[in-house]
């Protein structure tokens, strides 16, 4: 185990100064979350709402992985000096937004569509504008990773498809923003929480996207790990992609239907019962050969093989 640790940091750890600056800006932000998540526990109070200690704990550790994640896909891609401007685009708005989502928890006040007073508007309307940065550098990032990409081809498709569906997952943040500004527009306060038509799970959906990069990122990882035939290797990947997809799609589709994501329709449910299998087969494909006793049992037989 601690021989596989190792390996996976060996894997993942910065080695830039851009590198470093993502892991620390990522550290900063899972640390805040972490401690914001014990007090919560100890303030007590309620989890959902839009004034609760879920949201610099959510925040917080989202960003964080996703500023770890962007160190990993900067270790697959070639040095350049403008490789600053996405690094530094997705570190610094990460840690501002989060931030400034923090403060005004600690004030008792609601950080989204809040326009109660000067400052809670002028802090929402930085807010909206940072994201909008940290969605130009995860851009940057893919086109970048289309363009450069220097890893294997699984860890390429698990970082494009990944960085695309956090794209797609700003997509639906968008259209949670235009409902949460008419709810706060005709109710005069923040809205408790979004929903699309009457019950459709927007927040399931975006975090669905916000984290296919560390699902699919996880999985290239364990491939290089112990790497079999790149032909294998893709099409795990293929495999596990189509399982993310088909139930990204499927929680997207159905939220958008105005359903719970607990009362899909059939056809939905379907796809998304089968893209879970497909992605829990993949793992446990990978998963097998990362055990003790198979890496040795393949070891021993690469070693008699002529």
């Amino acid at each position: 185990m601690s021989t596989t640790i190792r390996q996976v940091w060996l894997t993942v750890r910065p080695v830039t100064g851009q590198q470093r600056f993502l892991w620390w800006c990522g550290t900063l932000l899972l640390a805040s979350g972490a401690l914001h998540a014990v007090v919560a526990v100890v303030d007590g109070g309620p989890w959902w709402g839009a004034v609760s200690w879920r949201k610099p704990v959510v925040f917080g550790m989202s960003f964080g992985i996703l500023a770890w994640s962007a160190v990993w896909v900067m270790r697959q891609l070639p040095a350049r000096r403008w490789g600053w401007i996405p690094a530094g685009l997705l570190g610094g708005g990460a840690v501002v937004e989060v931030a400034l989502i923090t403060i005004q928890r600690w004030r008792g006040k609601a950080s989204h569509f809040n326009y109660e007073t000067g400052l809670d508007a002028a802090v929402w309307s930085v807010m909206s504008k940072v994201i909008i940065l940290v969605a130009l550098a995860v851009a940057a990032l893919l086109v970048w990773s289309v363009v450069q990409f220097r890893g294997g081809p699984a860890g390429r498709i698990a970082v494009v498809v990944g960085l695309l569906a956090i794209e797609i997952s700003g997509y639906i943040g968008y259209d949670m923003a235009a409902l949460g500004e008419a709810a706060a527009e005709a109710n005069g306060h923040a809205p408790s929480t979004i929903v699309f038509g009457a019950a459709g799970s927007a927040k399931l959906a975006h975090a669905l996207g916000m984290h296919g990069l560390q699902v699919l990122g996880l999985l290239a990882i364990g491939l290089g790990l112990r790497p079999t035939a790149a032909r294998t290797q893709v099409w795990l990947m293929l495999l596990a992609v189509t399982g993310y997809v088909s139930v990204f799609a499927a929680v997207t589709a159905t939220a958008y239907a105005g359903r719970a994501w607990t009362s899909p329709s059939v056809p939905l449910a379907l796809v998304a019962v089968a893209g879970g299998l497909a992605l829990l087969v993949a793992y446990a494909a990978v998963g097998a050969r990362l055990l003790p006793g198979t890496w040795v049992i393949a070891h021993r037989r690469a070693e008699v093989t002529p």
